[in-house]
């Protein structure tokens, strides 16, 4: 599937391909997203901003550059943003696809990275070389972060990224590394709409973590642990939708991943949870999501949802209408229940 490479919104001329129970399939357009909830249906929003998340920096005991990507956010709540899980790759801009750069330099425990003058970190620990328990270390961290970070983006795109490129319209904390992307689609227009006809608007929080290492054994990694909170009036509304037998609609996998942690165990906290094929849904009957590749982890939470056969037909269908995928592209609708 063709990836958008350009950040430029499309709004009401995305694609929205639709799969529901006994094997319909539906293409339409965002603007036609309201046509498939019903009164009382719940859309869960993951309400975190994205902070620009990849740095240069100088490793201070070997004085070699090296890029720093956060990966998730760990600290006990929005108002702290010292303590990240990150990667670390060889130095060089979102020009250069991280797999075709030189090693990335060697980092122990212990070690600091310097950013810039108000701005160094702390590797606490180092996993497999690359994942690093990382402490921000700044007298005044929001501003340095925003100063001396740049949005993480791939080299398919046209053009680099700005921060507001990945902020949608549900955009508070900004605990997030990549952007919880299935919002972008969605305006205020939409909203209302939504809101108009009965179906609530359910917000939590979710750090959304990065999608892609260029490295497989990295990759395997993730989802990395992930800082979550569902407040209890979000929760309330949930039980009570459940109960009616109205549809709960994740907007991402991260609304996704936060409401169902939170289902099963505490509201807030550092989420483990990893959705694959057999995983049962307690909480979410159905997900909005954007389009990806066959071979991606991403694709396989599908299947958690719709039966694996509707949704190859879907994605074959959606690929001969060339719908465009990644987080800028066209979104999928799945409520199979």
């Amino acid at each position: 599937m063709k990836s958008a490479n350009t950040a430029k919104r499309r709004y009401g001329n995305t694609r929205l391909l639709v799969l529901k129970k006994n094997d319909q399939i539906i293409h339409s357009t965002v603007q036609n997203v309201v046509d498939h909830f019903k009164p009382d249906d719940l859309l869960i929003v993951n309400r975190s901003a994205t902070l620009p998340s990849s740095f240069q920096g100088v490793v201070e005991r070997n004085r070699r550059q090296v890029e720093i990507r956060l990966a998730a956010f760990q600290g006990p709540d929005s108002s702290s943003l010292k303590h990240w899980l990150a990667f670390s790759f060889g130095a060089g801009n979102w020009q250069i696809p991280t797999e075709q750069r030189g090693e990335a330099p060697v980092i122990q425990a212990g070690d600091r990275i310097f950013f810039g003058k108000n701005l160094n970190a702390r590797a606490n620990n180092v996993q497999q070389g690359r994942l690093l328990d990382l402490q921000f270390e700044s007298s005044n961290l929001m501003m340095e972060l925003y100063r001396h970070g740049k949005p993480i983006q791939y080299a398919y795109h046209q053009s680099e990224l700005q921060v507001w490129d990945q902020q949608t319209i549900f955009s508070g904390p900004p605990i997030s590394v990549e952007p919880p992307s299935a919002g972008f689609p969605f305006t205020w227009e939409i909203s209302n709409e939504l809101k108009a006809k009965g179906v609530h608007l359910v917000p939590l929080l979710h750090s959304a973590g990065l999608s892609s290492t260029g490295s497989n054994a990295l990759d395997g990694l993730l989802p990395l642990p992930e800082r979550y909170e569902v407040p209890d009036s979000s929760m309330g509304l949930v039980k009570r939708a459940k109960q009616k037998g109205n549809s709960i609609i994740a907007l991402g996998t991260t609304a996704l991943r936060a409401l169902e942690s939170a289902w099963a165990g505490q509201l807030s906290g550092i989420t483990t949870l990893k959705i694959k094929p057999d995983t049962h849904m307690n909480a979410v009957s159905g997900l909005i999501t954007g389009m990806h590749e066959p071979e991606t982890s991403h694709r396989s939470i599908l299947r958690a949802l719709c039966p694996a056969p509707h949704v190859r037909k879907g994605y074959q269908e959606a690929e001969a209408r060339s719908y465009i995928g990644h987080e800028y592209g066209d979104i999928a609708l799945l409520n199979c229940n």
